[in-house]
């Protein structure tokens, strides 16, 4: 897989897993986690080491501090895995996705039009509603709901 490749291989649609983990902090920054497998009920361990050096690379270099979540998906090809975090106004989500080749799990960029599939995107779609729910309406913000509020299944 290359980075021009991304979106380029014919899939037909299946159901795939989606599992939620539990958060991890990472600094200043708390991060949800999920994983989605084309392969297996849940990605094994070395997908999980690829899912948090993306975290890793993405969040270190933020002077921001707050919440993110990760999305890793191992499919036939490679791994990709979506970081996502919101701005500290609450309303903005910023998102970095990078891909990596079964060969060599080393994270690298995906090319700047690629943000998520549509197995990734109903992680995504359900931290939008989330926060919207426990952080953006409430006043306070209830952090602790936003933590507890996940989704998994076969999308």
């Amino acid at each position: 897989m290359t980075a021009n490749s991304v979106g380029q291989r014919p899939v037909r649609y299946a159901r795939r897993s989606l599992t939620a983990l539990a958060p991890v902090a990472h600094g200043p920054w708390t991060v949800k986690r999920y994983a989605v497998s084309a392969l297996r009920p849940a990605p094994p361990d070395e997908v999980h080491g690829f899912a948090r050096r993306a975290v890793e690379l993405t969040l270190s270099s933020l002077a921001d501090k707050g919440f993110a979540f990760s999305v890793v998906h191992e499919d036939e090809d490679g791994c990709y895995v979506v970081v996502a975090w919101w701005s500290p106004n609450r309303v903005i989500l910023h998102s970095r996705t990078w891909l990596g080749d079964w060969a060599d799990l080393t994270p690298i960029p995906a090319p700047a039009n690629a943000t998520a599939c549509i197995w990734e995107l109903v992680a995504i779609g359900h931290e939008r509603d989330a926060w919207v729910r426990h952080v953006v309406q409430p006043e306070p913000p209830d952090f602790p709901a936003y933590l507890t509020s996940t989704v998994s299944g076969d999308f």
